[in-house]
């Protein structure tokens, strides 16, 4: 068993140095992620026969850099993570420290393993050796389970941070792609061929093949594969061995329990033992005591003085009326014992509430803070909410003072020029939009003063409940101070109850050792015979009992004088809490007090945002009207604009060609047609030459539909065309993949219309630029895959 221990001891320390070497190895032993291949650069994408160039490359991830290596250049590039060099290293950063944390985890639960088993083997002859394995046995399962949690997080994270840092690399700012086309394909471990493009210097062409990466690798690497055996073989292998040996501890376990049960049976019997040779001895010295007693009553017998008796009677029925007068004081002082329990259970009450009342007044005290605290930052707030006002208020003048500008600009632009109908409408959206814009701002403002003077109603509210408080909070000083005297009285009253019983058991002690005296005296001279000494000693006895009880009284006397010392401790303590309160309660009126200057510059600052609001709602009432006017205006426009709707409907109806078509010619028209935007207010003054017009449009739109037919006579021709040239832009295929079998509907669209998941692929897509000039019945290779041309819209 020791030697397994053993192996288990060195199988951890192992583990422990491996892990530390993939963490911080910069050679093949700390690589945890590679990707090789060979590269073929074509010189000239526009001329591939002008030559390529061939070189295989590599790239190793450790867990603080990455090094690149390729044997075209015959230099090896190491970049690190946290450096400015490395442009595209964020995500690997972020996380590989995740990894590094839990790979440290690891090694320090190995090495725990380490320490664990060598416990076991201190530990294998002693009673501890079940919890030493437990412990060992736990610790291997942590380091698996550690172990398994860094290689599936280093599986699941590695492989996205790489494409995240792929595709946050910016090639418009002058930034290198790392992977290249390697990001389309990669996985945590496999390898595929690629092709990257670059785009074509002539407008309209398809991009050109720069470069072909082909075959390719990549895989984790030496590092992750010690973390994933190191935890597996000592983990795993630590519970296995410990299964294996399961029978053999378990057997030393067993002999363990055994010598410990008779060890205990052996004390056990000492202790017997002792404990009879102790009472042997008791017993001899009870009869040496016995035997001393029985001498002294023969030598006292003796020396009888029968004459002495009388005199004895006599004593006796002293003693007796003295025992009745100490029983009479017995009960006096258990009585005034009783009372002052009583006064003293009293005292405790009233303490305890007067606490309850501290700590019931610290909660208001704690809550008043937590409210002024409030009242700060909804201070805070409303200033902040000014400031945005003020801030909203500028912002509407300037949009005033831009729409004055505008409508000066629109004025003289007017008086060179006179816009149609169609300038006019688009003018009346955009003077509609920004009516809304500005309706809306006003909404917004009015809400915000509405919410700004719900809170300043609160805030005074929860002013008048915090004076409600303090007086609260005052009137529970004064019932504290009132509760404080009433002890002071009933100490006065424990203290004078005390001293009367102090004085009390002196006179009994006094009485009582008298009696002894006396008692002594009687004694020495009793010539009694035994069954008077029997008597006299049982009396004794009696006594002896009184005096215990005698002894009992002024221990619980002392006990008394305790419990009125902790009452004048907590007494003190009270009033030290009383003064930190009263200093508390100083500073929360200081406090309340800027807070109510505070909110009476809050008051001051509503009312100028009130003034600028009504100034900024005069102007908007003026922007209003004069919007009004151009409504008005434009209401004549409408019929006008209806018709030309009719009319365009018309042209769209008529025209033979596709959607595409008539929105060019659309766009065509729209381009002749001066543009002008934000120009409502420009209205006011041309209402009257609108009518005039509506002349020239009803030419222009005569014009248009001549321009719709002849463009539809050109459109069928250039559909003929297009049939026998191929696919291009705008062109519907339905292909088929000949190598998995599976058919797809794709559209060749613009970069700005692309969406791959619904078939819209842009040029820039290998697939796309393959299938551009296609034909039905072509047959296309994309990579690894085949595909044909089954139909073409």
């Amino acid at each position: 068993m020791k030697e397994e221990l053993q192996q288990i001891q060195a199988v951890a320390v192992v583990t422990f140095l491996c892990v530390l070497i993939a963490i911080y190895s910069g050679g093949e032993y700390g690589e945890w992620f590679e990707i090789s291949g060979t590269r073929q650069d074509i010189f000239d994408p526009a001329n591939p026969d002008n030559g390529t160039a061939y070189y295989s490359f590599e790239y190793s991830y450790h867990t603080d850099h990455y090094t690149y290596f390729d044997t075209d250049a015959g230099e090896t590039e190491r970049k690190n993570y946290d450096s400015t060099a490395c442009e595209s290293c964020v995500e690997k950063a972020s996380a590989i420290q995740a990894v590094k944390r839990l790979a440290y985890g690891t090694a320090i639960l190995a090495l725990g393993v380490a320490y664990m088993a060598h416990d076991s083997i201190k530990t294998l002859h002693n009673k501890n050796l079940r919890k030493a394995l437990t412990n060992l046995k736990y610790s291997a399962i942590l380091v698996l389970i550690l172990g398994i949690l860094t290689t599936s997080m280093y599986y699941m994270s590695w492989t996205d941070a790489l494409l995240k840092d792929e595709v946050g690399i910016n090639t418009q700012l002058g930034e290198e792609e790392v992977l290249g086309c390697i990001a389309n394909s990669l996985t945590f471990y496999g390898g595929e061929g690629c092709l990257e493009y670059v785009s074509s210097n002539e407008q309209g062409e398809a991009d050109l093949l720069s470069a072909r990466i082909n075959p390719i690798s990549w895989g984790p690497g030496i590092g992750f594969f010690v973390i994933v055996l190191g935890s597996m073989i000592t983990g795993g292998g630590t519970l296995y061995i410990l299964g294996n040996i399961d029978e053999e501890w378990q057997d030393i376990l067993k002999k363990q329990d055994l010598i410990e049960r008779q060890q205990k049976i052996q004390d056990g019997e000492v202790d017997k033992s002792k404990g009879l040779l102790q009472e042997f001895e008791d017993t001899e010295e009870k009869l040496r005591d016995a035997e001393k007693s029985i001498n002294d009553v023969r030598t006292t017998a003796s020396g009888i003085d029968y004459e002495g008796i009388d005199d004895l009677d006599g004593e006796l029925d002293r003693l007796t009326a003295l025992n009745q007068s100490v029983e009479t004081l017995n009960n006096s002082l258990e009585s005034k014992l009783k009372t002052a329990r009583l006064a003293t259970s009293e005292v405790e009450k009233r303490a305890r509430m007067a606490e309850k009342e501290l700590n019931e007044d610290l909660a208001a005290k704690s809550n008043l803070e937590k409210e002024i605290d409030d009242l700060r930052g909804k201070h805070e707030n409303d200033m902040r909410l000014s400031d945005r006002m003020t801030r909203e208020i500028s912002s509407l003048r300037k949009m005033s003072e831009d729409a004055d500008e505008r409508s000066l600009k629109a004025e003289k632009k007017l008086k060179v020029e006179k816009p149609d109908t169609i300038n006019a409408l688009e003018s009346y959206d955009s003077v509609k939009a920004a009516y809304d814009k500005t309706v809306e701002e006003k909404n917004n403002l009015e809400k915000e003063i509405m919410e700004y003077e719900q809170s300043t109603l609160e805030a005074n509210e929860r002013e008048k409940s915090a004076d409600v408080e303090r007086k609260e909070a005052a009137q529970r000083r004064k019932d504290l101070d009132r509760e404080m005297k009433l002890m002071d009285k009933n100490k006065k009253r424990i203290n004078d109850k005390f001293t009367t019983l102090a004085a009390d058991i002196e006179k009994a002690k006094k009485d009582l050792a008298n009696s002894r005296e006396k008692a002594a005296v009687t004694l020495s001279e009793l010539d009694l015979e035994r069954e008077t000494i029997v008597e006299l000693q049982q009396e004794t006895e009696k006594h002896r009992s009184k005096e215990g009880e005698i002894v009992e009284l002024t221990n619980s006397l002392k006990e008394l004088q305790e419990q009125v010392n902790e009452q004048k401790t907590s007494n003190k303590g009270i009033e030290t809490d009383l003064k930190a309160e009263t200093d508390r309660k100083k500073r929360t009126k200081d406090e309340f007090n800027s807070l109510e200057k505070a909110s009476e510059q809050v008051s001051k600052v509503m009312k100028s945002l009130k003034k600028q609001f009504d100034s900024a709602k005069s102007e908007l009432n003026i922007v209003i009207d004069e919007r009004n006017k151009a409504e008005r205006v434009l209401e004549s426009e409408k019929t006008e604009h209806e018709r030309l709707k009719e009319d365009l409907e018309f042209l769209q109806s008529n025209t033979i060609g596709s959607e595409e078509d008539t929105e060019r010619k659309i766009k065509a028209m729209n381009i002749e047609i001066p543009k002008s935007q934000e120009e409502a207010r420009e209205m006011t003054e041309e209402a009257d030459a609108l009518s005039g017009d509506n002349q020239d449009l009803e030419a222009k739109i005569k014009e248009a539909r001549l321009g719709s037919i002849n463009a539809a006579v050109t459109e069928e021709k250039e559909d003929k065309t297009e049939s026998s040239v191929g696919a291009t832009i705008g062109t519907s295929l339905i292909v088929k993949n000949l190598a998995k079998e599976t058919e797809h509907n794709f559209q060749l669209v613009n970069p700005d219309q692309a969406d791959p998941k619904t078939g819209k692929l842009p040029l820039t897509n290998p697939i796309a630029k393959a299938l551009e000039g296609a034909k039905e019945g072509d047959e296309v290779s994309v990579g690894p895959n085949t595909f044909k041309v089954i139909k073409l819209n």
